[in-house]
Parts: C-alpha cells; structure tokens; sequence
C-alpha cells in the first residue's frame, strides 16, 4: 500500500491520442480531439501524449502519427497538461533529431523512446541528445515478459541512470501476471535509480492489477487510454484507473467529466471493435506478437489449437510420418487454384480443360474449390495451411489418393494432427524463397513448389480478388499475393489467368482454349 508521499509524486499520463491511432491510422476529427482536451484539463491526467513524431512513410499516416508543429501548437493552446511524444527507436538515429524535435521545443515537456530490449545500448546516445535539448526523457523498454535475466546487468543501465527521467516497464504482449511484474521492478531498483513507470495491455485482461501492482512495486508513472483504445487488445482503461485510484487513495476524480470523455469515445469503439477476445488472449498467454496470431486466425485461417501446439511444442511428433521431399514428376505446367468463386461458376469448363491436358498439374492453395477438380487424373498437390487438413478430412477419402500429394509447412507441425488417414501423403518442401519472404502464405508455398519442379508457366484459376467491401485482412493478402506475382514475373515464369481476376497479371480465358 503507498503512503500519503508516495501517492503525491503518482503520474498518469494518457496515451489515447498515440495508442488509439493503430485503429484510426492516426485520425481524430477535430471536434472529438477538441472535446478530448477539453474535458482531460478537468481530471487528475499529468500528461497528454499527443502521438509519434515520425520520418515521412510512403503510404498515408494521419496527423498524429507525425504531429507537425501546427498539431502541436492547436493542442498546447487547448490544455494546460504536460505535453509528450514518442519516438520509435528502430526508426530513428540521432542526425534525424534536429528534424524531429526542433519543431518540440516550447511545446512538448517530454519525449519518450519506443525501444526493444536487444536495441537497449544503441538508444543510450539518442537518450543523452534528447536531454541536452531540455526535454524531459523516457525509455519505454518493449516485451517485458520476456526480457532475458541478464538484462538487468547491461551497461546500459548504468549510463541510462544518468540521463533518462522515467524508466518504462512496458508489456507489449499483455501476458504478465502480478507477480511477474513485482519480479521486474524489483530488479529494476537494483539496477536504476530513475522514476519508473508501467505501460500494459489488456490481451489477459490483467492491465489493471498489472498496474496497481506496478505502483505498490515502485512504479511513479502508469499509462493509460481512454476506454482502453489502443493496439490490438488495447489498453488499461483510463476512466478505470481513475475510478479505481478514487477509491483506493482518494484521488480526486469528477466522475461527471470523466464519463462524458468516455462516452465520446463510444462511437469509435462501436466502429473499430477493440479490446480483447479469444486470440488476443491466446496472443498474451503465450507472448506472441498480437498482430501476428489475429493475422493467422483471420488471414491464414489457422487454428487456435495449432498455434498453441506450436508454442508448446507438443504438436504431432513428425518421426510418426515417413516425411520425403515430392517426386519429381517432370510437370511443366501448373494451374495454380485459390478460393475464388470463379471455379464453382465455371466449373464445366476448367474440368474439360483439364482432361484435355492431363499431364497439367494442379496446385491448390486453398481446400474450398475441392471439388471441381476431385475425380480427375491430373497430378494435384495441396499446400496445408491454416486448418486445411482439417477441412480436407471429410472431404476426401483414400482411394482418391493416387497421384495427390499434401505438402506441409515445416513451421506448423500441428496441421499433421488432421492427416493421420493421408500420412503416406504427406511432403516436406525445403523451404524456399518465396517462403521466406512470406512466411505461412499458401501461394508462396506454391511458387516454391513450382520452382522444385521448374516449371515453366502457371495459370491462375480461382484468385478473383476482392471488391470494395473487402476486410482488412483481405486486403492484406490480396497485396501479398500480387507481389508474390510480381516477383515470379521478374523472375521471367509466365504466369497468366485463365478466369477474371483483380490482381494485376497477364489474362488468358479458359473458353479459348477448350
């Protein structure tokens, strides 16, 4: 429990403007932003951070993730709060200082440094100019659940002690329990004498304990956003902490202001949807970046199951299955399937195309089109991602074996635990560039499969592409697809559409060529 000194020198500082901009690419109308300052002037909040100050990025970012000086000077004449912004340290060096923080100065009272633990050293320099500019300096030092033990006995520490005024405790996966974040300040005394702080997200719904215990550990500075509105699962909810803080050290809260903030922000939660849910709550458990299982579930189509098998490395143990590398069969064509709808609309067509050309081979890179090609001769090859095979289950039976083959991703062990019936099926493909460039994507096993056999053409069946009311996600494979395209085109394989399509390739028509 603090005492009546240690509750004097608690800051809270909110981070709604920053935080919150990874659901609204870092717009904020003005009329919400006016009310936002209005109404944080009124409640017991030391700091505002307003946002990023960033090098310019080719593809658009709103106002604050850059926050121009204009930003700045609109908000200073709006509040009589202390003023912060963050900078990413991976993306910035210390020749871009001038650039960044010279438009600061009158304006901002700190600048906090975004920083991984394996770049701890190499911000110790960034840190020392920034304070030489008269600015107040924090270091938010990323992944705190899983920052190694000798950490704590890094040089850095030392020099650091001189120069920052708040030390960051930051748990970017939202996976640590109390006692683990008591653990981490109580090492962090020993090795620092600055204030610290604690930045928490919510994935595990522990940000608020999380936080309390930071400030009964030591903590003088704690990180908040109005209704948790943050990345991914968000963050420790502002107007709770505040509420909390009222009853626990009577802080002095006016609960009429701070509903009115929360309530503006309504709107927006009912758009965009964040806080946390079943992935994100794996994604904290397992400390897994939070961006990357919401793409496989989402994206990749994986199963929740199969990621935590992963983690816990009790997937199938793969000594079960007679793994080899595919025969090579001499295919020099392939027709490449996705999960468009344009097989299941011209089903009759590609199938007589296809019997016309037996010595073609079919590749498919999604289980949902399985069933315009079940019955032909062609040599066809599935590339297992996400739940696959477990789709693939109840779809084919074993005397439809011959002449298929399932290559898996030797990254997800776990899609093995649906193939038991098909394991003499089953194929390893080294992996390759394409692979390598776009982990878990089924269309990059696929260019790989076509490059083992050297191939010389494949032809598109099924990747329609997405109208405007496509998802997020969608967009994001359909963007990763056509790169992948256009780099099997600079590496000169003829790659065409046989049906229409939105991705930007050579077009053929299947109705040409029956």
């Amino acid at each position: 429990m603090l005492n009546n000194d240690q509750k004097k020198n608690i800051a809270f500082l909110d981070c709604t403007l920053r935080d919150g901009g990874y659901y609204t690419n870092w717009d904020f109308n003005t009329g919400l932003l006016d009310h936002y300052l209005e109404k944080t002037n009124k409640l017991p909040i030391d700091y505002i951070e307003l946002g990023y100050r960033s090098k310019v990025k080719t593809e658009y970012r709103g106002a604050f993730y850059y926050s121009p000086q204009f930003l700045l000077n609109y908000c200073k004449n709006r509040t009589d709060k202390k003023l912060a912004i963050i900078l990413n340290e991976k993306e910035v060096n210390l020749q871009d200082l001038d650039e960044l923080l010279d438009p600061c100065k009158n304006i901002i009272q700190m600048v906090r440094l975004a920083v991984a633990p394996s770049n701890l050293s190499r911000v110790v320099d960034i840190a020392e100019n920034i304070k030489s500019r008269g600015f107040l300096v924090s270091v938010n030092l990323m992944y705190a659940s899983k920052w190694e033990q000798n950490l704590y006995l890094e040089e850095s520490f030392r020099r650091l002690n001189s120069v920052l005024d708040y030390f960051y405790v930051v748990d970017s996966y939202g996976s640590m329990h109390p006692s683990e974040v008591q653990e981490v300040f109580e090492k962090l005394r020993g090795a620092m004498d600055v204030k610290l702080g604690f930045h928490g997200h919510n994935n595990i719904e522990m940000a608020l304990i999380n936080s309390l215990t930071a400030l009964d550990s030591g903590a003088t500075i704690i990180d908040g956003t109005v209704c948790g509105m943050g990345r991914g699962a968000g963050n420790l909810k502002t107007e709770l902490y505040l509420t909390v803080l009222h009853k626990k050290y009577n802080l002095k809260v006016d609960f009429d202001i701070l509903n009115d903030l929360s309530n503006s922000f309504t709107n927006l939660k009912k758009k965009y949807g964040w806080g946390t849910n079943l992935p994100y709550m794996v994604s904290g458990a397992y400390s897994l970046p939070q961006n990357e299982v919401m793409g496989q579930v989402k994206k990749r189509f994986y199963s929740l199951n199969s990621i935590i098998s992963e983690v816990q490395d009790v997937a199938t143990n793969k000594e079960d299955f007679k793994f080899s590398a595919p025969a090579k069969k001499l295919v020099n064509q392939f027709v490449l399937v996705g999960g468009g709808q344009s097989p299941q609309k011209f089903y009759s067509f590609i199938r007589e195309y296809l019997k016309q050309n037996p010595e073609m081979g079919i590749i498919h890179s999604s289980s949902k089109n399985l069933e315009v090609f079940r019955d032909l001769k062609n040599f066809q090859i599935h590339c297992i991602g996400g739940m696959e095979m477990d789709r693939l289950k109840n779809k084919l039976f074993v005397e439809q074996m011959e002449n298929r083959i399932f290559i898996v991703s030797q990254e997800r062990y776990s899609a093995l635990n649906f193939a038991e019936k098909f394991k003499q099926n089953i194929r390893f493909l080294p992996k390759g560039h394409y692979q390598t460039n776009y982990t878990l994507s089924t269309t990059a096993m696929a260019m790989d499969i076509v490059n083992y056999y050297k191939a010389k053409k494949i032809m598109l069946i099924g990747y329609d592409g997405y109208d405007q009311s496509a998802t997020k996600e969608q967009l994001e494979l359909f963007n990763e697809n056509q790169s992948i395209f256009d780099s099997i085109q600079v590496n000169k394989l003829k790659v065409s559409s046989l049906t229409s399509t939105k991705y930007d390739v050579n077009t053929n028509s299947i109705f040409s060529l029956i």
